[in-house]
């Protein structure tokens, strides 16, 4: 973990609070971390040369035939 070093204008430190300011950043930090995982993801999703599109309609499909045969077929 690495510490930060900001300067803030007193008249936002005085007014928000320390805590406040805290708590936002660290928000802030947690969220380009994420984004920089989604992104990361995308990009290796989209070099795996799989088509995700028919991965995604085969799984629907056997799912729905799971689905069926458990709750619409049985009597």
């Amino acid at each position: 973990m690495q510490t930060i070093e900001l300067e803030v204008k007193d008249e936002i430190f005085y007014n928000v609070g320390l805590q406040s300011i805290k708590e936002r950043l660290q928000k802030e930090l947690e969220y380009l971390y994420f984004e920089f995982l989604a992104l990361n993801i995308q990009k290796k999703i989209n070099e795996s040369d799989i088509n995700n599109d028919f991965e995604l309609e085969k799984a629907r499909e056997i799912n729905w035939l799971k689905i069926k045969n458990e709750f619409i077929n049985v009597q």
